[in-house]
């Protein structure tokens, strides 16, 4: 496909106007577009297609929080801690029946006793050959327990754990509402979905055609080919990991007052 035919298509989709709304999003509800979007890059890549979501954008609906309820969203989708639930235990005793069959009486779905007391981790890790499994489960008595005894219990206990399992944190980058603010004044949202749309249909985009279509209109303070090269577009490609929406979920756990300010009233706020 060349560039021509790739522009056509783009613009029989793409209107940067759909997007001027987004400073109205509250904070959490830019960290729920960001969410969305790694969502649909993980369909892209494991079954080659997008999802309802994705519909939605190239239907000139991209602001996929304005149309969800996002009351209970960041208090169930937690990315550092989330309770287990019936699916996740089933698919832990499948993996087992899959990839052990010595984790069971011979001639029964029972697990023998030293399996049976086995922390999980341990367990599942043996499994996959110490390589995939790095969550700890654990349990929380919400009852008998203070939240500070229960957060000074994980301060204690982690770094044990780290130990015993032999995995490292992850570094946390410093991550302020000027970095949040960025995201909006850089388009990374509409660049996201372009790249998407590229890596769906096997097209690579130059960053010509990023900031011809991101910045069509005459009064835009035009970010060019080398802004898009050095610092949008790596921007944009690192919110497709899920980076950047770990980085906000921090961001927020650290600034609950903050959740539901929109976007331009944060601008007020730097």
């Amino acid at each position: 496909m060349d560039t021509v035919q790739i522009y056509k298509e783009l613009q029989a989709w793409f209107d940067y106007d759909n997007y001027v709304h987004v400073e109205s999003c509250t904070l959490k509800g830019l960290h729920k577009e960001l969410q969305v979007r790694k969502n649909i890059l993980d369909s892209i890549e494991f079954f080659g297609e997008g999802d309802v979501y994705f519909d939605q954008i190239l239907a000139g609906n991209p602001l996929i929080s304005k149309t969800i309820d996002l009351d209970t969203h960041l208090a169930e989708s937690q990315t550092h801690i989330r309770q287990v639930t019936f699916v996740h235990i089933e698919s832990l005793k499948r993996s087992l029946e899959m990839f052990s069959q010595e984790s069971f009486v011979k001639g029964s779905d029972q697990l023998t006793k030293e399996v049976k007391e086995q922390p999980l981790t341990q367990s599942m890790r043996a499994v996959f050959m110490r390589t995939n499994e790095s969550r700890v489960y654990t349990h929380f008595d919400l009852e008998n327990s203070s939240d500070e005894e229960i957060i000074g219990s994980l301060r204690a206990l982690l770094p044990v754990w780290r130990k015993e399992y032999g995995i490292k944190g992850r570094k946390q980058e410093a991550f302020g509402l000027g970095r949040i603010l960025k995201l909006v004044d850089y388009r990374i949202l509409p660049m996201m979905d372009l790249l998407m749309w590229g890596k769906l249909n096997g097209v690579g985009l130059s960053n010509t055609i990023l900031s011809r279509l991101l910045y069509p209109n005459l009064t835009d303070e035009v970010r060019g080919e080398e802004q898009l090269k050095d610092t949008d577009r790596p921007i944009a490609e690192k919110a497709l990991t899920g980076i950047i929406c770990k980085n906000i979920e921090g961001f927020i756990n650290k600034n609950r007052h903050l959740i539901d300010v929109p976007v331009v009233h944060l601008r007020k706020l730097v």
